[in-house]
């Protein structure tokens, strides 16, 4: 997925000229209630609405949008299918999936993540007593992650493609483990299910350490993240639960709308589910993890990895963990979709190394002992 944005980076510079987008969905009634909420947003152009997959391909070939909104379920071509016509022919449009939250789409949508969408948004459900202030609330979001990667672009070349001084990263490729660590530790957003699932399939068969992963996703989504890790991946992975012990060589991945922290019990490092407020505007949020880790640290030893996604989640958590003895990784921001949590891990100095998300898996198997 980040070839396609990065290249959307390449090709788009919006400054303050509306940005151009393109509705595209099936339904009569969802295309109009969209286009009157997205006429609400400041510099928001609706250049034309698609009512098929096939209507879709065709239009964007000859509109050139800066944004697409893709339904998932439609005739002729469905969602993935348009992204996959995008992706050998027009690589550079970005596209928001707007999906329903249910089992079903839950999958679909992170196939088409997978496949090259930027983000995705859910539709109000029917028993929203606002689904208008529901719908921009999450458009406003994902409009500033677009807008940030064709506007803050510029300024994050020239500065945060800097690589840190030797302060921060002292040597790191000569690190390897003293001792092996109890757990791995993985946070990610915006462009992490791809970047999981990347990253976790080049695992060795025989990893022998616990992995912890919270990405900012919808409760139902979750499960299907764990799903697809489970499938495509050379490790187990489930959906963690509240006391669920950690076990070598298996995924745990942060359910939604609560925050999974750890707790140590003697030897053994067990899940506690906390339902408290959200931080950064998400629940579960990667800081909530990473700060109950920097507890049990130095008696517990960690790796610590922050991927992809807009905002600072991880930061803060990553560097308590650094401070308290933890190994913390950073994706590097080329490969990156959003270059915010990783790049705020930079920042505040909590990162040994800033990598490729091609070379993580190597070095927290170099780093962990695992």
């Amino acid at each position: 997925m980040h070839l396609m944005v990065h290249r959307y980076i390449e090709m788009t510079s919006w400054g303050d000229a509306p940005m151009r987008v393109l509705i595209v969905d099936d339904s009569v009634v969802f295309r109009s209630f969209f286009r009157t909420c997205i006429a609400e947003l400041p510099n928001i152009e609706v250049i034309g609405i698609a009512k098929d997959g096939r209507d879709a391909v065709h239009k964007i070939k000859s509109m050139k949008p800066d944004l697409v909104t893709l339904d998932m379920e439609m005739p002729h071509l469905h969602g993935l299918e348009v992204i996959q016509c995008l992706q050998s022919e027009m690589p550079e449009v970005c596209v928001l999936v707007v999906s329903s939250e249910s089992e079903t789409t839950a999958e679909k949508t992170l196939q088409v993540l997978a496949a090259g969408a930027f983000d995705f948004i859910l539709k109000p459900s029917p028993s929203e007593r606002e689904p208008s202030a529901v719908l921009l609330k999450a458009m406003k979001a994902s409009l500033m992650h677009a807008r940030s990667v064709g506007q803050v672009c510029q300024s994050t070349k020239r500065t945060h493609r800097r690589q840190p001084t030797a302060s921060h990263i002292p040597n790191p490729r000569q690190v390897t483990a003293s001792s092996k660590a109890d757990v791995i530790a993985i946070g990610a957003s915006t462009g992490g299910p791809a970047a999981l699932q990347r990253l976790l399939s080049q695992f060795p068969e025989d990893f022998s350490l616990p992995i912890t992963v919270t990405q900012h996703m919808p409760k139902l989504f979750l499960q299907s993240l764990a799903d697809r890790l489970a499938r495509d991946t050379p490790l187990r992975a489930v959906l963690a639960e509240d006391g669920m012990k950690l076990e070598g060589g298996c995924i745990y991945v942060a359910p939604g709308d609560i925050h999974m922290e750890l707790e140590r019990m003697g030897t053994v490092l067990r899940v506690k589910l906390v339902d408290g407020e959200k931080l950064h505007h998400c629940k579960p949020a990667v800081d909530a993890t990473f700060y109950s880790l920097a507890k049990l640290l130095p008696r517990t030893r960690c790796v610590a990895v922050v991927l992809t996604g807009m905002g600072a989640d991880g930061a803060a958590g990553a560097k308590a963990m650094r401070d308290k003895q933890a190994y913390v990784i950073a994706q590097d921001e080329a490969s990156s979709v959003v270059w915010g949590m990783p790049g705020e891990t930079v920042k505040c100095g909590a990162a040994h190394e800033v990598l490729p998300l091609d070379e993580i898996a190597a070095a927290v198997v170099r780093v962990s002992g695992g």
